[in-house]
Order: structure tokens, then C-alpha cells, then sequence
């Protein structure tokens, strides 16, 4: 028994100095590391060459209280995208609210299949636009709607303060290059599929700047970069009975801090 005990000891106690050097290389290291660099180009490039592509993922994300104790609330989403203006994106939020929205590359569509609603507008433009006005115009939040958008490398890489190689590791049984890199407002964390299909399995975003340091996770459960029967899937016909309403467009606020990220 004690034998055992000494090696359960020398385990934990590895396990332990490993996550400690870990923490400490982190820590210590606050330069831009090249291999960072190319493996997340690498998938950036990968995604922006894909014409059609889908993926399903989990999110959740810390909403700081008052008091400083952080409430996690989350939603699952599929998006089916097809370049340069169609998409597709499937919503259902932990309290079990659904919605819809589509661009067919003439109009945008929003649908509630709840409350049998929907709303619709004409398209911006090709999807970087519909994005941006989505996301500014509209103030709706579009969580990771980077890896859609083209220049998804630029974007990224150019306020970067830090960026480090971390090594591979497995995520839920796949094998993932770790990345870490920070900007002025935020710190996130990567885990890239390894291989010749670069995708997202993870991603952890604290934002350092907002009270209480909230973190955002996504969790991605699945990719498809070659979805078929598409035909159909951006197209929106409203369901029998279904209410046509207004887009609301909210007011400007002065304080957008509490949206950066919506869109990394």
C-alpha cells in the first residue's frame, strides 16, 4: 500500500510541475513566437480557401454580477456558409430559445420559430458586410464571426502583443496544436486540429479589460468542408401563420467595451 501511495504521490506531483512550468513559460515568455504565427495561418488560410463549410460548436459565456460572483449562460450553434453571400446560422440558447437567421445573398432573414416570427431586410452586401452591419448596425451578436469573414489572418495577428506555441495536446481525443496569444483587451487561448485540416476545436477568451475578467468558450463539435445537399438551406419562406415584424434597431450606447470580441 505504501508502494502505491509513493507512486500516486510521484504522478499527481509530475502532473502538478508540469502544470506549473506551463504556467510559468507563459508567464514569462511575451514576444511573438514565428511557429505561432504559421500554425495559425495555416488555418486561416485553410478556412479562407473553402468556398462551402459548415460547423456545429457549443458556446458559453461569463456574465459578471454585481457582487462579482460570474453566472455562465450558453447557446449551440450550426452555420453553413457559402462565399461569397450566402449563410445559414441555427441558434438554440440554454433556456431552450431558437432562432434563425439567413442571408440568401439578396436579403437577410431573421426567424423566431417560437413565437412564429420573422423579419427581413435586404442583404448589405457579400458577407463581410452583412457581418458588419449585423454585428454594428443591428447590434446582434455574432460570436467567432472572424472565421467567416475573409483577411481572418490580418485581423488576428496584427494588434498582437504576444503569441506562443504551447504544443500539442488532445482535445476530447483529437490531436491540437495550443496556441496562446493576447491583444490590449484580451488573452485567448487556441486549439487547432493537427494535420492538413487546420479547424478550431476550442477557443477561451478572457477579456482582461472588463470588471471581473468574464471568459468566452467555444467548444467545436464538428466541421464539414464539403457539405452537401445545400441546395435550399439559404433560402426562407415563412411558415404558415407566421407574423412578419420590424427589425429593431437599437440606439448607439458610448460605452462598447463590453463588445469587444463579439465578433474574434
Amino acid at each position: 500500500m505504501k508502494n502505491r501511495n509513493r507512486i500516486l504521490a510521484c504522478v499527481l506531483a509530475t502532473l502538478f510541475a508540469f502544470n506549473v512550468q506551463a504556467q510559468t513559460d507563459a508567464d514569462e515568455a511575451g514576444d511573438i513566437d514565428a511557429e505561432a504565427l504559421e500554425i495559425f495561418k495555416e488555418m486561416a488560410d485553410y478556412l479562407e480557401a473553402a468556398s462551402v463549410f459548415g460547423y456545429q460548436a457549443e458556446y458559453s459565456y461569463d456574465a459578471v454580477q454585481e457582487s462579482g460572483l460570474k453566472v455562465e449562460f450558453g447557446a449551440s450553434r450550426k452555420i453553413l456558409v457559402s462565399r461569397p453571400d450566402r449563410m445559414r446560422v441555427e441558434s438554440q440558447r440554454r433556456d431552450g430559445m431558437r432562432a434563425v437567421m439567413t442571408f440568401d445573398g439578396k436579403k437577410m432573414w431573421l426567424y423566431e420559430p417560437k413565437e412564429n416570427v420573422y423579419a427581413t431586410a435586404d442583404q448589405p452586401g457579400h458577407l463581410d458586410e452583412s457581418i458588419e452591419h449585423v454585428v454594428t448596425g443591428l447590434r446582434i451578436k455574432a460570436p467567432l464571426a472572424d472565421l467567416i469573414e475573409t483577411g481572418l489572418y490580418e485581423k488576428v495577428t496584427t494588434p498582437l502583443t504576444r503569441a506562443l506555441y504551447l504544443g500539442e495536446t488532445i482535445v476530447t481525443g483529437v490531436a491540437c496544436e495550443h496556441l496562446l496569444m493576447s491583444n490590449d483587451y484580451a488573452d485567448f487561448q487556441l486549439w487547432i486540429t493537427s494535420g492538413d485540416q487546420p479547424v478550431l476545436k476550442r477557443i477561451v477568451i478572457t477579456y482582461r479589460e472588463e470588471p471581473g475578467q468574464p471568459q468566452f468558450r467555444a467548444h467545436f463539435l464538428s466541421w464539414d468542408m464539403s457539405p452537401r445537399d445545400i441546395k435550399g438551406q439559404f433560402e426562407f419562406e415563412p411558415p404558415e401563420g407566421a407574423e412578419r415584424i420590424r427589425i429593431y434597431v437599437p440606439a448607439p450606447v458610448t460605452d462598447i467595451g463590453s463588445d469587444k470580441g463579439d465578433k474574434s
